[in-house]
């Protein structure tokens, strides 16, 4: 899949997760190799719908990518901060290698 269109569907996931009001995502590999998805709100644990055709090692660089830390070193650690569709999207990411999981929380969407 285009670079692009991987940074779309993320972004969408994040504008999703955040208007769902949910306070954390976790993304992973599955075992055919794409991400699988999962979010809390008000401490239950939902997942996302796989996300087909797409693959981990691109969600990851792209993850890492809008927090600016793709270049670090693992484990990494960043924010990603700017507007998606009319939503600020305010998330704190931790990559702890490129085979583990990414886990981002909620900063909310309210603060600056």
């Amino acid at each position: 899949m285009e670079q692009v269109h991987i940074k779309k569907w993320i972004l969408g996931v994040l504008a999703g997760a955040q208007e769902d009001h949910a306070s954390d995502l976790v993304l992973n590999k599955a075992a055919d190799g794409a991400a699988s998805i999962r979010y809390r709100t008000d401490g239950t644990w939902h997942d996302w719908a796989p996300a087909s055709g797409i693959e981990w090692s691109q969600v990851l660089s792209e993850l890492a990518g809008l927090a600016g830390i793709r270049d670090s070193p693992f484990p990494k650690e960043g924010m990603i901060y700017l507007v998606h569709s009319g939503v600020r999207l305010r998330w704190q990411i931790k990559l702890t290698s490129p085979d583990a999981e990414g886990v981002l929380r909620n900063l909310g969407s309210d603060m600056v």
